[in-house]
């Protein structure tokens, strides 16, 4: 008796088992409802934790032979008083026999489960308030990670508990500590008596067994960028090379419209054990705005950025030289007013949140998936950090605001839809403002001309554009706002209107524009230094089944905006009268596909209000790629 009381007071052998569904262990895990509420607080993860006993698995012994063998003479006796049956019918019977005795098999093993289950539980809650401490770590499958990483996630956790329930809760949160490095496939974190060689009373032994990810990532796909250039990708890279989750990636981009990125990026999550994610890019970039505005960026530099999955905030520095030629020799004067070098040194600070309301009304029948929705994104950038200033340096300050916000109609609008429609409407505002600032005080003082001195306005790789699918429809990319025409096949220097006046830029009467340039508008898009646009739509079900499983609907759109660059005074800039005179406005209906980076959109619309100089969509159909949030 003494003994049988000894072994109660032993620590059982359990585990703290998480998995996805489709792994193994499935035959062993046995799911308990304490495991279930504990592991609840980590269902961010969508992983189950449960409690699983492998001692039990010897326990479980087969049905009763005996019982069977009664049955089988049974059956015997009975089939020997009746006509002797056809080999067919002998092997349909002795088939149906073998099924019924499996399912005799899984009937018994699954009481006597439940039953060692029941059992596991009482011994459970007779030891979990026992003394009980960590006293060794064991770490199985770490090919090339540290173990230090692995141990770091759980050794600070349990070394100031006293029992086998604090033990446990504080696993589970070191399990999905360890799961937030994404280096591996699985984990599986055992909790055992200490082994006999190191025996200390009431010690516990942490076996923590990890299957690493592959080390080796390939991807390659094509893709059609906003401003409609489609572009070939290919990344690839290393994870956890030196086994400390670190990442590390090279990136080229390669666009039909000679657009090219080169990039390599380390990536650190987790660091010092914080929900901090550092990364590191080195890149150079070739952007291609010919089409719109005849001038071509070259940019060579670094940027360092500071993240977080649990928080909505993110900071990152660049340090970028930048170059905007005119490779066509057809640019207007006041692209090539903007060739040359340029430093760019700024700080990046991204704020952005979002929020499900549930629908007052789901409980009258209405869907699910009906809610309301909101999102907003604020980008703020300093520019001028350079110990030096010159005539090289981009100093200014850069905000912009994007929102967006879907609601459902209220019940009495649903009264005169026929019954298909109703509750398949919703409505849906977005809002987008930016303003660009330059720190050279020239722009303020009175007695100072920008014009006629030495210092810039703002970039025009840094300006705001208006115009396409995610900005305002029925425009074409960058086809709305101010402009500057371009120089013609026949222009000479003796044209006033016409002559460069960036150096080093040598120009003949006999020049023949590229073919880009001569198959587009003969302005040049400048962009401007304050954007004020918005949107407003109604978006419905559409009748196909197929296309409505995956997220397609119908939308009718109504789009305006504002773009205005800064006069010689900043504060000219506000006018009313230059938003009234650069209002732009269209409306339409199309057809929107939700994807994870934006809206597929096909359109049909017409253009409400533009300018002359302004590029509108040709023909009535208009098809493109909207940002997420999008205006």
């Amino acid at each position: 008796e003494e003994e049988e009381e000894e072994e109660e007071e032993e620590i059982p052998r359990y585990g703290l088992h998480s998995y996805s569904l489709g792994t193994h262990h499935h035959a062993r895990a046995i799911e308990g409802d304490h495991a279930s509420s504990s592991s609840s607080s980590s269902s961010a993860s969508s992983v189950r934790a449960c409690l699983f006993i492998e001692t039990l698995s010897s326990t479980m012994s087969s049905p009763s032979k005996e019982v069977m063998g009664e049955e089988g003479e049974r059956k015997n006796s009975s089939s020997s008083s009746q006509p002797t049956p056809s080999k067919e019918e002998e092997k349909e019977g002795e088939q149906q026999q073998k099924q019924k005795a499996n399912d005799e098999h899984e009937r018994d093993s699954n009481v006597q489960m439940q039953r060692a289950l029941l059992d596991f539980r009482h011994r459970y809650e007779q030891l979990k308030h026992n003394p009980c401490f960590v006293s060794e770590f064991v770490v199985r499958g770490n090919k090339k990670t540290r173990e230090k990483l692995i141990t770091n996630c759980f050794e600070k956790r349990v070394e100031n508990c006293g029992n086998l329930e604090e033990i446990k809760d504080e696993l589970l949160k070191g399990r999905e500590e360890l799961e937030k490095y994404n280096i591996f496939k699985g984990i599986n974190v055992t909790l055992d008596a200490g082994s006999e060689e190191n025996y200390v009373p009431n010690g516990a032994k942490i076996i923590v067994d990890v299957v690493e990810k592959d080390a080796l990532s390939l991807k390659a796909g094509t893709f059609v960028s906003q401003s409609g250039e489609g572009t070939v990708e290919i990344t690839g890279g290393l994870r956890n090379a030196v086994g400390s989750a670190e990442k590390i990636d090279f990136e080229l981009i390669r666009g039909h419209e000679k657009s090219a990125s080169y990039a390599l990026h380390w990536e650190q999550p987790r660091v010092f054990r914080s929900d901090i994610t550092t990364a590191l890019r080195i890149f150079q970039q070739h952007t291609c705005s010919v089409r719109h505005s005849s001038f071509h960026e070259t940019g060579r530099g670094l940027s360092f950025h500071l993240s977080s999955p649990d928080r909505p905030a993110t900071l990152e520095y660049n340090l970028v030289w930048r170059e905007i030629t005119d490779p066509t020799r057809f640019a207007s004067r006041a692209v090539r007013k903007m060739c040359g070098h340029s430093l760019k040194s700024s700080i990046v600070h991204t704020l952005g949140g979002e929020s499900e309301e549930e629908d007052e009304r789901e409980g009258e029948g209405v869907r699910a998936e009906k809610k309301r929705n909101w999102w907003w994104n604020v980008r703020t950038e300093l520019a001028g950090l350079n110990p030096v200033f010159d005539s090289t340096t981009e100093a200014f300050v850069k905000s912009e605001y994007h929102a967006k916000y879907k609601g459902v109609f209220p019940e009495r609008v649903n009264d005169f839809l026929p019954e298909k429609m109703k509750h398949s409407l919703s409505w849906q505002v977005g809002a987008r403002a930016g303003v660009i600032l330059p720190l050279q005080k020239e722009f303020y003082l009175a007695s100072s001309s920008p014009s006629n001195s030495s210092v810039r306005g703002s970039n025009i790789a840094d300006r705001f554009f208006m115009g396409g699918v995610g900005s305002l429809r029925m425009f074409e990319p960058h086809g709305a706002g101010p402009c500057d025409v371009r120089r013609e096949k026949d222009s000479t220097l003796s044209s006033p209107t016409r002559t460069p006046t960036s150096p080093g830029v040598s120009v003949s009467g006999n020049l023949t524009p590229p073919r880009s340039v001569q198959s587009s508008s003969p302005y040049d898009s400048l962009g401007g230094d304050v954007i004020v646009s918005g949107t407003a739509s109604i978006q419905m079900d559409i009748p196909v089944e197929k296309l409505r499983n995956i997220g397609v609907h119908g939308h009718m759109f109504v789009n305006a905006g504002c773009i205005i660059p800064h006069d010689e005074k900043v504060k000219d800039t506000f006018k009313v009268s230059n938003f009234r005179d650069s209002l732009r406005a269209s409306c339409g209906a199309g057809v929107v596909w939700p994807l994870p980076v934006g809206n597929i959109e096909l359109n049909f619309g017409r253009v409400l209000l533009a300018n002359s100089t302004d590029r509108v969509i040709g023909g009535k159909f208009q098809a493109g790629l909207a940002a997420s949030l999008s205006a």
